[in-house]
């Protein structure tokens, strides 16, 4: 994205609409929420100010600090005020799936110390019923791969083990160095939401996974021709 288009990014200007001087900032992983990195850097220079930045992936991070945002490690941080991420799906009661880029469980984290979580996304990714453009994401410990795919498989889920390209034989790792397994939604497994969710942590070998019931605070979605700006939030 050049210049000159991020200077009318509605979207990513929306979502720093709110930050201020001395907040710490969670920054998410993906297109969208490297627009809301740009603006953010933006913003900082505009304004003087003086912002902490969380990164949910490595590539978050590097991005944030060629842009000059200071980054520190979420290792050292309890509390962040302001989360910007992207979506993959979203379903009507802002239920999301997550973890197309693979940094879902950091996601998880960072929304979990949020005061404020905002995702960011197109018009493209609403859906009536999550599993309509993705499967589900579940990051796993490689030791307990066949183990923890039964279990998943118990649960109605239909797990495959993520690889790096089509023809790829070489398994795609996250920046944990974790297993990606992307879940098929069976009928079995599209009842109770937070259960699910519950279900799915339950199950030794499971690091974290894409199923965001609760997490969005406010979404903002993106029409087509990124003109126009729908703004959904929590009751």
């Amino acid at each position: 994205m050049n210049q000159g288009s991020r200077e009318i990014d509605l979207l990513a200007q929306a979502a720093v609409e709110s930050i201020g001087a001395g907040m710490t900032i969670g920054l998410g992983t993906g297109r969208a929420a490297s627009r809301g990195i740009h603006a953010l850097a933006e913003k900082a220079k505009r304004e003087s100010l003086e912002v902490t930045c969380v990164a949910t992936s490595r590539r978050s991070a590097e991005l944030a600090l060629s842009l000059g945002l200071r980054v520190v490690p979420m290792r050292d941080v309890a509390r962040v005020d302001v989360l910007f991420d992207g979506v993959d799906e979203l379903e009507p009661g802002l239920a999301m799936t997550k973890g197309a880029g693979g940094a879902m469980t950091r996601e998880k984290i960072v929304a979990d110390a949020a005061e404020l979580r905002i995702y960011l996304m197109d018009e493209s990714k609403l859906v009536q019923r999550l599993g309509e453009r993705f499967a589900l994401p579940v990051e796993v410990l490689e030791f307990g791969l066949a183990a923890t795919s039964a279990g998943l498989q118990r649960l109605g889920l239909a797990p495959r083990l993520r690889k790096i390209g089509d023809e790829a034989q070489d398994s795609y790792l996250t920046d944990e160095g974790n297993l990606v397994l992307d879940c098929a939604y069976g009928e079995t497994s599209r009842g109770d939401l937070l259960q699910l969710a519950r279900d799915i942590d339950s199950i030794p070998g499971v690091v974290g996974h894409g199923l965001f019931v609760t997490q969005a605070d406010v979404v903002l979605i993106e029409s087509a021709d990124r003109q126009r700006l729908e703004r959904r939030q929590r009751d």
